[in-house]
C-alpha cells in the first residue's frame, strides 16, 4: 500500500493520489498522509545512495553515452523562483529515430536537483564515472561548459544547434526590419553552421554595421559565437553520427520537473519539491526497485 502511495503521489497531486487509492485499491489514505509517506521516502532516498541499483549503463561503459544537462525554475516558498537543474544520460543505441523529426530514447538515467551547480554535478558524477566515451550537449551556460572541461577533458563538446541558431535569428530579427532579407539571412546562416563555417557566420556579423542597442547585442552575440565556436563544428559531428540537438533534455524538463511540480497553484519548499524529484528520478529512470527496497526495510 505505501508503495502504491509513494507511486501515485510522485505522479499526482496529493488529492488525486489519496482519490485513485480509494478508487482502484479501495485503500482509506488522506492527501496528507500521501505527501507524508513521500516527502519521508524522497528524504530516505538521498540519504541511502548504498542501494542504488547498477546503472545498465555500467554494463555497457564502454559505449558512447550522450549527457544533457538543462536548468528550469520552479516557485519555491523560501525563495520564489528557484533553478532546478536536470540532467539526462543515455546510450547512443539507445536513441532510436521513428522518423525525420522524431525519435524516442528506450533508456536513460536522470537526475534533478534543486539549487546550486555545484550540488548537481556531484550528483552526476556517480553515474558518469564508469564511462569512457561521452558527448555533452547543453546550451550556453557557462557553468555547465566548465564542469565539462575541468572534469571530462577528452569528452565531445556539443552546443545545442537549435539554441545557437536561435539567438542567431533573435538578432537578425532586430537588424532586419524586412522579413523577407531576414529569411534569406537566417537560411544563409543556418548553411555556414552546417557546414562548419561559424568562422564566415561571425565573419560576416562583423562586417553589418549598427548602432544603440542592436550593436550592444551584436557584440554580445559574437562574443557568444566566439566563445563557442570549437562546440559548433555540426557538419563533423553529424558525419561522426552524432546528435546536435538538446531536445531530449528539453523534454525531460517538462516530463520530470512541470509534470509534477509546476502545476497551477503549487508552491513547495526547497526541501520537498527536492524529495518529490528524488521519487520521480528513480521512477522514469526504471529504479523503482530503490524505493522498493527502502519500503521493505521499513516495514
Amino acid at each position: 500500500m505505501q508503495e502504491t502511495a509513494l507511486l501515485l503521489g510522485q505522479d499526482h497531486t496529493f488529492s488525486a493520489s489519496s482519490e485513485l487509492l480509494a478508487r482502484l485499491c479501495g485503500v482509506s489514505l488522506s492527501d496528507k498522509q500521501v505527501e507524508h509517506l513521500c516527502h519521508h521516502y524522497g528524504e530516505a532516498l538521498a540519504n541511502e545512495e548504498s542501494l542504488d541499483s547498477p546503472s545498465s549503463h555500467q554494463a555497457h561503459k564502454e559505449d558512447l553515452h550522450y549527457v544533457m544537462v538543462d536548468g528550469s525554475y520552479i516557485l519555491s516558498r523560501e525563495s520564489s523562483w528557484t533553478e532546478t537543474k536536470v540532467g539526462r544520460l543515455f546510450a547512443g543505441r539507445a536513441n532510436f529515430e521513428v522518423s525525420a523529426k522524431r525519435s524516442i530514447i528506450e533508456d536513460c538515467d536522470y537526475v534533478a536537483h534543486i539549487g546550486s551547480h555545484t550540488d548537481f554535478t556531484a550528483k552526476m558524477q556517480p553515474y558518469l564515472a564508469p564511462l569512457h566515451d561521452l558527448v555533452f550537449i547543453a546550451d550556453g551556460a557557462s557553468w555547465i561548459w566548465k564542469w565539462v572541461s575541468t572534469s571530462y577533458p577528452t569528452a565531445v563538446q556539443i552546443l545545442d544547434f537549435y539554441h545557437a541558431f536561435e539567438k542567431i535569428a533573435q538578432w537578425g530579427g532586430l537588424f532586419y526590419k524586412d522579413k523577407e532579407q531576414h529569411r534569406f539571412w537566417c537560411e544563409s546562416c543556418k548553411s555556414l553552421l552546417l557546414s562548419d563555417q561559424v568562422g564566415e557566420v561571425i565573419e560576416s556579423l562583423h562586417h553589418l554595421l549598427c548602432r544603440g542597442e542592436v550593436e550592444e547585442k551584436k557584440q554580445a552575440l559574437l562574443t557568444y559565437l566566439e566563445n563557442h565556436a570549437h562546440r559548433m563544428r555540426y557538419q563533423t559531428f553529424l558525419e561522426k553520427g552524432y546528435l546536435i540537438g538538446s531536445g531530449a533534455i528539453e523534454s525531460a524538463q517538462r516530463t520530470v520537473v512541470q509534470h509534477r511540480l509546476k502545476r497551477s497553484g503549487q508552491r513547495w519548499t526547497l526541501k520537498g519539491g527536492q524529495q518529490i524529484l528524488n521519487l520521480r528520478t528513480k521512477q522514469l529512470s526504471k529504479q523503482w526497485s530503490n524505493v522498493t527496497n527502502l519500503v521493505r526495510r521499513a516495514a
